[in-house]
């Protein structure tokens, strides 16, 4: 039976400068934030629900928790099954003061970390369902015309993200200073200069940027070999992002240990794992993967192969309804 998805960019509807101010007010006293929420935040899911109403779907999915208000999730269950998707946890990310109170209005959970999961169930939530998104290479994929590849900077080994002024950066320092020696190079924002007295060899390897487009940053995934994958401060035991955006452009990740990462998440694969499980022998990982070329590329190709076979669309939306069926028997 054919569907129909519509998608409604609540951030759009917000502008920069209210989403920047909602990302701020959660730090401020209560009585600000109360007055916010009375006017930003309602505004938002008045917009919401009228979308909603014009639309009348049966399920709505909600990417984390948006700017939801609970008395909003009450509203849009009267008419329709309400999921939503972690892709942070709503224990350990700021977002919304409400992302507990409106998960519970939830007929399904759908996390990416066992940790989050359990931590639902202690407090009540039972309904939640383990769930990777299948791949998407809209945005990272493999390019196979050397010609596009030539405006991007070349590196066996490179790293762009956001460093942290506090110990998590220190943390990121410590385990890219281990691909030094390397052709290495690490692409992220001023705060990284913080932990170069640690780490002085980073500094040789390290250029300041901004915001590098997503096409930009497939391209230079593309051109490398080897990719490190640092565990995030928020997932506590599930998988990065970035582990799946380097397998769609090519290249391998080198994967920073998490439980989730051989059980439940390649479960089943009979591929070696790139797996750092001691910041001390990362370097080891690398060096074996650069003197391997071919175990380095059929590594890639099969674990592409078992994420798409695995989490592909299909077997994602059968997961799904089967635990939509049980959470509605039980309930």
């Amino acid at each position: 039976m054919a569907s129909e998805v519509r998608s409604y960019d609540i951030y759009g509807e917000a502008g920069k400068l209210d989403s920047l101010i909602q990302s701020q007010i959660l730090k401020a006293p209560f009585r600000f934030r109360a007055k916010w929420e009375n006017t930003f935040q309602k505004k938002l899911n008045l917009k919401l629900l009228r979308c909603i109403d014009s639309y009348n779907p049966d399920i709505v999915m909600v990417y984390n928790s948006e700017f939801l208000l609970p008395e909003t999730c009450e509203a849009i269950k009267k008419n329709a099954v309400l999921l939503f998707y972690l892709a942070d946890s709503p224990f350990y990310t700021p977002q919304n003061n409400y992302y507990l109170a409106v998960l519970t209005q939830a007929d399904l959970i759908l996390s990416p970390d066992t940790f989050w999961s359990k931590q639902l169930n202690t407090i009540g939530l039972a309904n939640t369902l383990y769930c990777i998104p299948a791949p998407d290479n809209s945005f990272f994929s493999r390019i196979t015309d050397e010609a596009e590849l030539s405006d991007v900077p070349s590196g066996e080994i490179i790293y762009a993200g956001a460093s942290y002024f506090n110990s998590w950066g220190y943390k990121k320092a410590l385990l890219m200073s281990k691909f030094t020696e390397f052709d290495f190079h690490l692409y992220g924002n001023r705060m990284w200069k913080r932990w170069f007295r640690f780490f002085p060899d980073l500094k040789d390897v390290y250029s300041e940027t901004g915001y590098i487009p997503t096409d930009r940053l497939n391209k230079m995934f593309n051109k490398a070999k080897l990719i490190p994958v640092d565990g995030n401060p928020g997932i506590l035991n599930g998988a990065h992002l970035r582990t799946f955006e380097a397998l769609s452009a090519g290249a391998l990740p080198l994967i920073e240990f998490r439980d989730d990462i051989e059980d439940p998440l390649f479960k089943g694969c009979q591929t070696r794992l790139p797996l750092i499980k001691d910041y001390n022998k990362a370097g080891d990982v690398a060096r074996y993967y650069l003197a391997n070329e071919q175990e380095r590329v059929e590594t890639v190709n099969s674990l592409v192969s078992f994420i798409e076979r695995t989490y592909d669309k299909k077997s994602n939306s059968e997961l799904i309804c089967e635990a939509l069926e049980k959470t509605h028997r039980t309930a």
